[in-house]
């Protein structure tokens, strides 16, 4: 994935290094509740994720995150997509 975000924050003398910082990421879930837990550098890394969801030129674009790719504590799949748009 791209990090725009990261960059652009970079750039701004914002944050140094996505890697030295980043830890563990959780997706929590209950009945009533989705938690995403993460540190600033993790929910940055979300956001990344879901901007390039967001700026992709295909309807339909998505990205599955999991214990496989993004969280290191999850008992679900979160799925990030792009609503096809109408007409």
């Amino acid at each position: 994935m791209n990090r725009i975000i990261f960059e652009h924050l970079g750039e701004k003398g914002i944050i140094k290094s996505f890697e030295n910082d980043y830890g563990s990421i959780e997706l929590k879930t209950s009945d009533s509740e989705i938690v995403i837990e993460g540190n600033r550098l993790e929910l940055i890394a979300l956001a990344d994720d879901i901007l390039s969801v967001a700026l992709s030129d295909s309807d339909g674009s998505h990205i599955h995150l999991d214990e496989l790719f993004f969280f290191t504590k999850t008992d679900r799949e979160l799925i990030i997509s792009l609503k096809p748009t109408s007409g």
